[in-house]
């Protein structure tokens, strides 16, 4: 069938470059028109042969458009779309052109332009293997292993992501016709007409029951191994499910089944750490990787040269390789040079982290930072909402790991260099960002892939600190404003009704203005605000229609309103245009490698901004809803080995204790501190503490570091830790593939959870102020904004500590102990200044008859409230009141 298609697609195009040039000389005379008396032609009337000349020179402006658009689509096909060649104004004669030269060619089979440009590529390096004989078994043992699929005829405008989200059920598993194709990349334009390989048939699919908590993402992850593959299990249970994001507990969902169904790369890992970490399904336990040795030893570095043995599925080389690109440009040295520093690098294998890793994709340290701080400040204003007796929802367990991986990257984060508000960093031309300022432009087109470049735009807009002043208006695309809920962030899901406030908004400007520069009006701090940039957003492809109001608007001048917009085309009013395809974008002649967020990264950027901006909470475990009977005193706790008022100290312990109620720090350890990596050992120290029984490959995955940094840490940490007198090792060696501290290792927030332990609200008096004393400032202190994994362990922490301290206050003040409801205070603001505090110390100085003071607290109440753009609780309110009310009567 392909012969035949390809010898009547020759005949084609000999008819076409031969026949047709042959057939308008023989018939067509071009020439007469040269010896027409035009003013008797066009005033009596034109002969047959007069005609015939006209119609032959348009015949021949025909035939040479077709003629050009053929050559220069056999140049791209030939070239592997290295060298690309358009005529103006024929978008809608490529697509048959080029599945005419196709079709000529197809007799090279499906990897014929491959073939045409030059040798195939060699198979991209494993990340864990070593040496080139290793690396071409395994790329052998994929060839053999590489199941046979369905042929696929590509369409006019496919891409490896539409092909695989239509054909296969979810955009991500691109990868996987990757694998097929040998010929294909994934930096590969499909070209309409070729046949390409898709996987097999889908198997029966299998009936799962949704239990509580459960989402489509989380079912994926645990019946698919991969979370992204949602899409699947949505598209197969839509008589169902008709919102992917509401599922009810107990519904019967059909998943995909068989052999397709697990088609993710899945690498094991042999882990170790001091001695040979060994999973509990593993038959053969393999020869330990590091000597195993409870004593002290000399630091062990990182050892490159010895991987660890490796199980590879049919694509890791495949899937490594991309894993490398979408790294981004800064994150192999970075890499490196955490790994020789002895701190937390990201990993080179591991099927989770490198999901993780993906879902960042090209997202910039500067970028990530700026979430990072935007997601700090929303976790806050959380907290300061939050109820006495309630927690935060924690985040799910992927949202973590992604809030982690955009942390590990922000620690990469350079200072950024003078920026207006409208600044974007569009991506790097090699080392260097390529900045754009999209008010300057005015506007700026996007063509091409432009839905993850137009995500990483509205990630900047709204969470770079230089934006903090912009007004976004964004049409289409209506989730980020709706999980945003931020006033400066408005959706509009019609462009026609986008556009219309666009030109209202520009022309109400222009009129204001008169005579006046932009730069005046925002110089003056009265007006400033009302001058305040303002961008339009368009996610959706404008037409021409609408681009022709767009032209209107740009007619009015420089107002402080600019527009970023999807296109199809070039657009026909004036605007900067920006090329995404494949293998890279351009501006302006200027090729980078692109800043995007891709459709993962952006559903993970937008369910973390939801759970951050949410006023939800649920009953905090350490708060006991029914209070003890009246008759029913709890119990004081045992008398502590020190004086009351005698803070921990280094030499207080005897056995290691790591204090995390305020600046990180381990104390009453065996050995001697590391000379490196010392904030890195107390947080794998936490994390043990926080995990006991855990595996080595689950450590890698939640702290995002790889094998071999985690060894040198571990490593340290075991040093630091020691042994006690009897020569047992505080970090024993994990024989069994489980590691866990020493039971006699703890923590302060251990003892403050275990004094409390019943219940916050029905603790002891004593128990509450012995507590309350072991506070020393904010917890996790300056690692707080490094150990993004522990932000649910922080958070809860410091509600803790604030109920703990309101309680006690309350119980003072009932007793008429002022002093003591202010000492209570005074504790739980060490740990954070919260509104609930700051009413019971207005309450404290009212009842003490420190009018003044009292009054100057409920301004400074006021203020931050405020600053912080929330309003004051009703019960806090009420209780203000209430006490200065009983201060003046009294």
């Amino acid at each position: 069938m392909r012969l035949v298609r390809a010898v009547a697609a020759l005949s084609a195009l000999a008819l076409l470059f031969v026949g047709v040039p042959w057939l308008l000389i023989a018939i067509g005379n071009p020439g007469h028109l040269l010896q027409v008396d035009w003013s008797t032609a066009l005033l009596v009337g034109a002969d047959s042969r007069v005609v015939l000349a006209l119609v032959s020179v348009v015949a021949w402006l025909a035939w040479g458009i077709l003629a050009l658009t053929v050559l220069f689509e056999a140049v791209a096909v030939l070239t592997r779309e290295r060298v690309v060649l358009r005529l103006p104004g024929t978008a809608w004669l490529r697509p048959a052109a080029a599945a005419l030269v196709v079709a000529a060619f197809s007799v090279q089979g499906p990897s014929h332009a491959a073939a045409t440009a030059g040798a195939p590529e060699a198979p991209p390096a494993l990340a864990s293997t070593a040496d080139g004989a290793r690396q071409a078994e395994v790329g052998e043992q994929e060839a053999r292993a590489r199941p046979v699929g369905r042929s696929y005829i590509v369409q006019s405008g496919d891409e490896l992501w539409s092909v695989a989200e239509r054909e296969l059920g979810s955009g991500e598993r691109w990868r996987d016709i990757v694998a097929l194709n040998p010929g294909i990349s994934d930096t590969t334009r499909l070209i309409p007409g070729e046949e390409i390989v898709l996987p097999g048939e889908p198997h029966q699919p299998r009936v799962v029951t949704v239990q509580p908590g459960e989402s489509l993402w989380s079912i994926a992850e645990r019946e698919l191994g991969e979370p992204e593959r949602w899409p699947e299990v949505f598209e197969l249970n839509r008589d169902q499910v008709a919102d992917p994001d509401q599922i009810d507990i107990g519904w019967q969902l059909e998943v995909p089944g068989g052999p397709d169904a697990g088609s993710v790369v899945d690498v094991e890992e042999i882990p170790g750490d001091g001695a040979a970490e060994l999973p509990a399904d593993d038959p053969a336990p393999p020869e330990p990787s590091v000597a195993p040795d409870s004593q002290p030893e000399p630091e062990p570095e990182p050892e490159p040269a010895r991987p660890s043995p490796v199980v590879v599925e049919p694509s890791a080389g495949i899937e490594a390789a991309v894993v490398d690109r979408l790294m981004g440009r800064a994150q192999e040295p970075v890499a490196q040079s955490a790994a020789e520093q002895g701190e937390a690098a990201p990993l080179s294998s591991g099927r989770s982290a490198d999901e993780v890793t993906m879902l960042l994709g090209s997202i910039g340290a500067l970028m990530a930072a700026g979430v990072v701080a935007g997601l700090a400040t929303r976790r806050r204003a959380q907290l300061l909402g939050r109820a006495v007796g309630q927690r935060l929802v924690p985040v799910s367990p992927q949202v973590g790991r992604f809030w982690t991986a955009l942390g590990r990257r922000a620690a990469d984060d350079d200072a950024a260099t003078a920026m207006t508000p409208t600044t974007l960093v569009l991506g790097w031309d090699a080392d260097r960002p390529v900045h754009h300022d999209l008010e300057l432009a005015r506007a700026t087109a996007v063509t091409g892939q432009s839905e993850p470049l137009l995500a990483a735009a509205l990630t900047s807009l709204t969470c770079a600190p230089w934006s903090s002043s912009v007004s976004l208006i964004v049409s289409g695309d209506t989730d980020w404003a709706a999980a945003l809920d931020d006033p400066r962030v408005e959706g509009e899901p019609d462009a026609d009704a986008a556009i219309a406030r666009l030109l209202r908004q520009s022309s109400q400007r222009r009129l204001a203005m008169r005579q006046e520069r932009l730069s005046t009006l925002r110089a003056d701090p009265d007006r400033a605000e009302a001058w305040s940039p303002v961008v339009y957003v368009f996610t959706d492809p404008l037409a021409p229609a609408q681009l022709d109001a767009l032209g209107d608007v740009l007619a009015l001048g420089e107002v402080g309103v600019s527009v970023l917009f999807a296109t199809n085309e070039r657009p026909h009013v004036p605007a900067v245009l920006i090329e995404v395809g494949p293998a890279g974008a351009s501006m302006d002649g200027t090729v980078f490698d692109p800043q995007l967020v891709e459709r993962p990264a952006k559903r993970a950027l937008l369910e973390l901004l939801t759970a951050t901006g949410t006023a939800t909470t649920e009953p905090a475990p350490w708060w006991r809803p029914d209070a003890l009977p009246a008759n029913v005193t709890p119990l004081d706790p045992p008398e502590p080995d020190q004086p009351e008022d005698t803070a921990m100290t280094a030499s207080s312990p005897q056995h290691p204790t790591l204090l995390l109620l305020g600046e990180v720090d381990l104390v009453g350890a065996a050995g001697d501190p590391p000379s490196r990596a010392r904030g890195q050992c107390m947080e794998y120290c936490a994390w043990i503490l926080a995990h006991p029984g855990a595996r080595a490959t689950t450590m890698m995955q939640s702290l995002l570091v790889a094998d071999s940094t985690r060894r040198s840490n571990m490593s340290r940490l075991r040093s630091w830790l020691g042994s006690d007198d009897d020569g047992v090792a505080y970090l024993p060696d994990a024989y069994s593939g489980l590691i866990s501290l020493d039971s006699r290792v703890s923590s302060d927030w251990e003892q403050f959870e275990g004094l409390l332990s019943g219940g916050v609200n029905v603790a002891s008096t004593e128990s509450l102020r012995r507590a309350l004393r072991m506070v020393r400032g904010e917890p996790l202190g300056s690692y707080g904004f490094q150990w993004i994994w522990a932000e649910q362990l922080r958070a809860d922490m410091v509600a803790m500590i604030v109920d703990a301290a309101c309680v006690l206050a309350d119980r003072a003040l009932t007793k008429g102990d002022v002093e003591g409801a202010l000492w209570a205070v005074g504790r739980g603001r060490l740990a954070q200044a919260d509104d609930a505090l700051a009413v019971r110390e207005i309450h404290a100085l009212s009842l003490a008859g420190r009018q003044d003071e009292a009054e100057r607290a409920v301004v400074a109440l006021n203020r931050a409230a405020r600053a912080a753009g929330r309003d004051l609780a009703p019960e806090h309110a009420q209780r203000v009141q209430a006490a200065l009310r009983s201060a003046r009567v009294g």
